[in-house]
Order: C-alpha cells, then structure tokens, then sequence
C-alpha cells in the first residue's frame, strides 16, 4: 500500500494497477486499493470502469468522503445528473476538509450547473491550499460563470502567478478581456509559445495570442496566428469535414424516406422549448431573452436529448450520434425517446413553468424532437454565414468534444455551415408549424419586434423583461457569459469584414452553395 500511494503521488497509473491487482489477490477488503483502481480506470478515461470499483470501495466504507466525491465526479463525467448531484450532497453532508476533496466537489457542482455551491467548495480549497493553481483556476471559472468577473480576473491572474506557464489560464483571461489589451501580455505569451511544445498549450496559447491581436487592429497577425495553432490540432485529430457531412445526409434521407412514426402524446405536456443553431450565433442571448419570462426557466446546456436517442438507439459506437443511432433510433417508438429522456431530466422539470433545453448541436436531433414531444418548440437562431464561420473558427470549444471539430479549420467550418444550412432548410420544410428560425440581426437591430415575433410563436403573452435579459443574475456557463451581461449591441455584425481578405476559402465555399453572406 505504501508503494500504491506512492505510485498515485507520481503519477504513476501502471505502477499503481499492478500493485492494486496483487493488493486485491491477496484482500478483496482493502477499500483504498479499488478506490486506487478506481483513479486509474478514470485517469484512462474510462469512467464506467472506473464507477463498478468506486463502488467495491463504498461497499466497503459506504459514508467515506473521499469515495463518494469520487463516485459524484465518475456519475457527472457519464452525464448522470441525478446520481451525481445526490452523491454530491451525500459527500458535502460529510464535511470535507481536505483541499483535494473540495476542490473536486466543486468541480463536480461546476459541471451540474450549481455554480454557488461550487464557489463555496472552490473558495474553501483555494483558503487551504493557495499555492495550487489549479485549484484559483477552477475558482475562476465559477467566479465568471457567476459574473463574477473581477473576482475571476484576480483567480486566473493568481494561477498565472504560481504557474507562469499556464496557458489554459492565459486563454481563460483572454477571453474575460476580450476588449482590454493589457500592458506587455503579448510579449509575455510570445515567449511562452516560443519555448512550449504540448500541442494543447500551444493551442491556447495561439488563441490568447490572437485576441491581443485582434485588440490591436492587428488582423493579419490575428489570423495567421489562430491559423497556425488550430492547423497543427486538426493534423493530429486525423479528422475528416466528410464525416459529419455523411451525417447530414443521413438525416435528411431517415427523415425524408422513412420518417418515424410520431408519439401521440406529449410526455412533458408542452412544456419543452428548444433553443438550437450554429454555435457562436447568440443562443445563449436567445436563452436569457425568452427565460427572462415569468412563465420560463432555463435548465442550460443539456446533453440528455442526444443520449435518450443514443440509448433508444441501442448502437455500441463511443458517437452519441452517428449514422447508425439515427437509422436505428429512427425505427424506435418515438414515445420511448421522450420517456426516457422526461426520466433523465428528473426532478430538474420545473412543475409550474415551461422550460428550455438550450443545445446547440440539437439541430441534429430536431426530427427526432418533434415527433418524440409532440407539442415541443424549437427554435433556430441564424446569423450571418460568414460571420457565423469566423465566429466558430475564432472560439477555442472543448478539446475532447469530437463535433466540434470542424472548426479547426476554415474550410471545413464554411463546409460544415453549408451542410447545416440544408438541414435547418429540410427541418422547416418538414415541420412548418414547430420549427421556428429567428434571425440575429434582425433580433439585434429590432429587439422588440423579434421578441414579439418568438412569444407569439410559444404562445406566450408579451412580457417588456424579455428585453432586460441583461440585468439577470443567473449563472452562465458558455462562451457568451459576459456578453449576455449587457444589453444588446451590434459589436459582432459584419465583424467579417475585418477579416475579409483572409476568409477567401470560406467565401468560396459560400458562394457556390448560393449562401448569401454580403
């Protein structure tokens, strides 16, 4: 066991199995060894493994804090709501001391969205142990999910402090200050690339890099830049624009040759808006303006709509959605889609109020929505085609989300837009009366009348907060978390044209699909 500890302290997961498995032949007792077996299934990414030997261990020692926080961190990162939060709790119950331990709780509460617990739990690991970076940077993010925002810069500045190479925390900061060049940060972040060779640091680096640009007019500098470092992640992925191209056609055909059969009842009485589009086009403004009304909740970025589709599926590959789950989910009772995914939202539905799942990416699933809920809303933000490429090529989104991968490059974002636009054409030919497309500029340049425009569309009384999204003091936990803090302005429209001359492949691609973007 001192060997197993010391192993776990250097990071040593081989070690650390191999000594566990002669740990468990000779006691299958020794809680700490499947707790440690536990880690090592987590640390390979393989967090169902990991959850069956968390288990043996709270079989063993079943109010232990460490193993459940574990146990809540495994159920959040498999997207079990329900199971997470109530282990939390459990864990929370138990009065955690250690920084370690809080810190991870928070994170934990981070994930499920209850970003004042996790502020509390962060605070309490930072006031422990204040030398950790990682622990002021975790900090920092539920300050600026919360609005925090001077509260976050002091976290992030903190880590940078302790750890001056960390180049997660410099595109963490660039992107609170996305308008506020700062001294020497720019030659501070050249020296660090110069001498940085972990590809996922480089390309944090080259998106902090970028925006200091950008501050300085400086937009070729800002190109080229972002360029470079996404050009180098993309040839790493061996990722392909022609995959997901595959997908959209496969959409289209399921839904067009064979449709499924709708379910005759709603399983959530109407109660169900979904908010979806390209990301970076101003779902997350959409969001607050409709939840600013009495009768409307947000539950924020739901991943329970894909897997309810993915599980009804019943398909073995690691995609939530591919070409199989769709043909194969597509000749399932849709009714069966919406029970599970009412049973997956639990408690989080709201008694009284009608409710947005706001995802994106759920464009995918919008056949699947209609007529699994027959009385589901959705609605489509559009923007700009060239702003909504540049938008999406600018953003830096999760690293290990693989449907976000076009965006590494800029060819294969305009690809991709091409491709969704006929999709969100098929989807409004097909459900004139549900699918329901708002334009960004027109929300942007006459904010009333659009607003108008999607109540009347949810048959929802004009309520005038709708237009005071902005003085809400909801969490937010998207890209967009400080520019949803101000009124509506038309910083970002025709922000192209900035980039005009480096967006050649782009228009190309545009203009022969016939998008008009001028």
């Amino acid at each position: 066991m001192r060997q197993a500890v010391e192993a776990l302290n250097t990071g040593d997961y081989r070690t650390l199995q191999q000594l566990c498995n002669q740990i468990l032949n000779l006691d299958k007792n020794r809680a700490d060894a499947w707790f440690f077996m536990s880690l090592v299934a987590d640390a390979g990414r393989r967090p169902d493994h990991a959850l069956k030997f968390i288990d043996r261990a709270l079989k063993l020692i079943p109010d232990h804090v460490e193993y459940l926080t574990q146990k809540a961190k495994l159920h959040s990162l498999l997207n079990h709501y329900s199971e997470a939060l109530e282990t939390a709790e459990l864990a929370s119950r138990a009065r955690p001391d250690q920084a370690i331990v809080l810190d991870t709780l928070g994170v934990v509460y981070t994930r499920l969205g209850k970003y004042q617990q996790a502020r509390e739990l962060l605070q309490r690991a930072v006031d422990r142990t204040p030398e950790n970076p990682q622990f002021q940077f975790n900090l920092g993010s539920a300050e600026q999910f919360l609005g925090n925002e001077t509260a976050a810069r002091v976290a992030y500045r903190s880590a940078i402090k302790l750890k001056p190479d960390f180049c997660r925390a410099y595109w963490a900061l660039s992107e609170l200050e996305k308008d506020q060049p700062e001294p020497g940060r720019l030659n501070d972040l050249l020296t660090l690339q110069a001498s940085c060779s972990d590809s996922a640091d480089r390309l944090y680096l080259s998106h902090a890099i970028s925006r200091e640009y950008e501050k300085r007019g400086q937009y070729r500098n800002a190109f080229d830049c972002l360029a470079a470092g996404k050009q180098q992640r993309k040839a790493q992925l061996h990722y392909s624009v022609e995959t997901d191209l595959a997908l959209f056609k496969t959409l289209e055909e399921t839904f067009s040759r064979s449709p499924p059969r709708p379910a005759e009842n709603d399983a959530l009485n109407g109660r169900a808006i979904f908010i979806v589009g390209m990301p970076r086009t101003g779902t997350t403004l959409l969001d607050r303006i409709v939840s600013s009304h009495s009768r409307v909740t947000s539950l924020g970025e739901l991943q329970e709509f894909p897997r309810a589709v993915k599980k009804i599926a019943g398909t073995g590959s690691s995609l939530v959605l591919d070409n199989e789950s769709v043909s194969k989910a597509a000749m399932a009772e849709m009714h069966e889609i919406a029970a599970v995914y009412r049973n997956m939202l639990g408690d989080r539905i709201p008694t009284d109020k009608r409710f947005i799942d706001k995802l994106p990416l759920n464009f995918l699933t919008v056949g699947f929505i209609i007529n699994a809920l027959s009385e589901a809303r959705v609605i489509c933000l559009r923007r700009n085609a060239l702003d909504t490429c540049l938008s999406n090529f600018r953003q830096l989104f999760a690293l290990n989300f693989s449907y976000y991968n076009y965006h590494y490059d800029l060819a294969d974002t305009a690809r991709f837009y091409v491709a969704f636009d006929s999709l969100m054409k098929f989807w409004q030919l097909s459900f004139p009366d549900r699918f329901h497309q708002i334009n960004y500029e027109n929300l942007v340049d006459n904010p009333e009348n659009s607003v108008r425009e999607i109540m009347d569309y949810l048959a929802l009384e004009w309520e005038p907060g709708c237009l005071n999204f902005h003085t809400s003091n909801e969490p937010v936990a998207t890209a967009s978390a400080s520019q949803v803090r101000r009124p509506l302005y038309r910083d970002s429209v025709a922000r192209w044209k900035k980039y005009a001359e480096f967006l050649q492949p782009a228009m190309e691609i545009l203009d022969q699909a016939g998008i008009e973007y001028r």
